[in-house]
């Protein structure tokens, strides 16, 4: 039961591109995985940085422009 739960919880994490301003004012993009429903709650969130591979904080509140989902197939669609 334990593993049908991590398998379930890990097909509900999307790939994401977004840029944020950061608290030094600089804007940063980001292309990180994490779970929808964690995009809801807003304000600064934990993800999983792709490129740095490593847990960093983005700051949805400050957000450029939309989020865009990365498909399994390298090609972006815009986030609601």
């Amino acid at each position: 039961m334990y593993m049908q739960s991590t398998t379930a919880q890990a097909g509900r994490r999307t790939e994401f591109v977004g840029t944020f301003i950061k608290a030094s004012g600089a804007t940063r993009t980001m292309r990180f995985v994490t779970s929808p429903e964690k995009l809801r709650g807003g304000g600064l969130i934990t993800v999983f940085d792709v490129e740095k591979r490593s847990l960093r904080k983005f700051n949805l509140a400050t957000l450029v422009g939309r989020l865009s989902a990365v498909t399994t197939d390298g090609q972006l669609s815009f986030c609601a």
